[in-house]
Order: C-alpha cells, then sequence, then structure tokens
C-alpha cells in the first residue's frame, strides 16, 4: 500500500508542476512580443490627421520632439525622411511653400551634419507654460507666441538657444507654425 500512496503522491505532485508550469509559460509568452517604440517610431507613428496637437504649444512640443531626434541620431534614412514629412505636417502652408519637402530634407540634413560635427545634441527641451502663451489676432487671423529653450551640449561648451515660434489658426482650426526667430 505504501508503494501506491508514494506512486501516487509523485504523479499528483508532478501533474501539479506541470500545471505551474504551463501557466507561467503562458503568461510570459506574450511578452516578449511586446515591442518598446523608440522615440522615433513613436514620431513616425503618429497619425497626425487623427490626432493633432490642440493647442499651440503641443504643436511646439511635437516638433521639439522631432528636432530632438534629428540630433540625437539613430536612425535610418527613411526615418528621417518620415520625420521631415511630420514636422511639416506642422507647419503653416505659407511656410511650406517656403520650404519645399526636398529643400527642407537638405536643409535638415546640412543641420544635423553641422552638428555632428561639432558634436552637438540637444539635451532638454523646455517650452513656457500655457499661461506665458501671447495670443493676438493679426490681419483676422488668430496667432501665438511659444517661446522655447534647447539646452545644447558639445565637446566644448554647453549653451541655452532660445526660439519664440509663431503660430497661425489654419481653416480647419488647427495651430501650425509660421515662423520662428531667436538666438
Amino acid at each position: 500500500m505504501k508503494k501506491n500512496g508514494l506512486k501516487t503522491i509523485i504523479i499528483v505532485v508532478f501533474c501539479a508542476c506541470l500545471c505551474v508550469g504551463y501557466y507561467f509559460y503562458l503568461t510570459q509568452k506574450n511578452s516578449g512580443k511586446e515591442k518598446n517604440l523608440s522615440e522615433v517610431e513613436m514620431i513616425i507613428s503618429k497619425d497626425l490627421s487623427l490626432s493633432y496637437p490642440k493647442t499651440a504649444r503641443e504643436v511646439v512640443k511635437f516638433y521639439s520632439r522631432i528636432i530632438k531626434c534629428f540630433y540625437d541620431g539613430g536612425y535610418t534614412q527613411e526615418q528621417l525622411e518620415k520625420m521631415t514629412e511630420q514636422s511639416r505636417e506642422l507647419m503653416d502652408e505659407e511656410l511650406k511653400e517656403k520650404n519645399t519637402k526636398e529643400a527642407y530634407l537638405e536643409a535638415v540634413k546640412e543641420d544635423i551634419e553641422s552638428y555632428g560635427k561639432e558634436k552637438k545634441s540637444i539635451s532638454s527641451v523646455n517650452l513656457e507654460r500655457s499661461s506665458e502663451v501671447i495670443y493676438k489676432t493679426v490681419k483676422g487671423r488668430d496667432c501665438a507666441y511659444v517661446d522655447a529653450n534647447y539646452y545644447l551640449m558639445s565637446n566644448k561648451k554647453a549653451q541655452r538657444i532660445k526660439q519664440t515660434f509663431i503660430l497661425r489658426k489654419d481653416d480647419d482650426n488647427k495651430w501650425r507654425i509660421l515662423g520662428f526667430y531667436g538666438n
């Protein structure tokens, strides 16, 4: 009787281990398929026709994320082209006319090369608070002025570049970048 009892206990323990092992396998098998997207992939995958930034500040914030990615590197030529397309989507038609798709891409490549030679990168970006955004009506159109501070690091020194973005609402009531100025 003891042999049968011991045999039964071994079989029950073995089956319990199989059940626990199978449960663990099922709960962990999808974790390898979940992929964390890089910042570049998140920018490229954002569908601006469905989820365009709601405020002028959010437009500048998304544009600044793109600019930071330009200088961080670690992307393909195709990804660079898609990022420039995304940044152009944030631009006012007037600015797009002055910067054709091809000319803008070449200008971005030149800037990236210049930053690379100087070993510059954008370490952080700070935007003014929403309450500090200036709103005006210019020639019957709503405009907004948003300040952004870009903190650059290079092998020579750290520096801050302040940019004021001028945005204008388009016919669809979306804020678009009309231009910018600064140091």
